[in-house]
C-alpha cells in the first residue's frame, strides 16, 4: 500500500510546485534568492580551486602534503581483504 501511496503523494507536491510557481510571490522570493545561491555557487567554487591550489603538486614526502583521510584507509583496506592483499609494511 505503502508503495503506491508515496508516487501519488510526489505527484500532488509536484503539481503543487507548478500551480503556485507562477504566483507573483513566487516570483518576489526568486528575484531575493538569485543573489544568495549565486554567492553560494562562487564561494564553493573559491573553496575547491583553494583547495586544489594548495595542494596541486603535493608528494608523499611533502611536508604540506594533504593528510590521509579515514575513507581512503578504510576504502584501500576493504580492497585489501577483497583481493587478498597483505597490510602494507609501516
Amino acid at each position: 500500500m505503502i508503495r503506491r501511496v508515496i508516487p501519488g503523494i510526489i505527484f500532488f507536491f509536484f503539481l503543487t510546485l507548478l500551480i503556485f510557481g507562477a504566483t507573483s510571490l513566487a516570483r518576489t522570493v526568486d528575484w531575493l534568492l538569485w543573489p544568495i545561491r549565486l554567492g553560494l555557487i562562487a564561494g564553493l567554487s573559491l573553496v575547491f580551486v583553494w583547495s586544489r591550489w594548495r595542494h596541486r603538486n603535493d608528494g608523499p614526502t611533502d611536508k604540506h602534503a594533504a593528510h590521509e583521510d579515514s575513507a581512503d584507509y578504510f576504502l584501500s583496506s576493504v580492497r585489501r581483504w577483497y583481493y587478498g592483499d597483505p597490510k602494507p609494511p609501516k
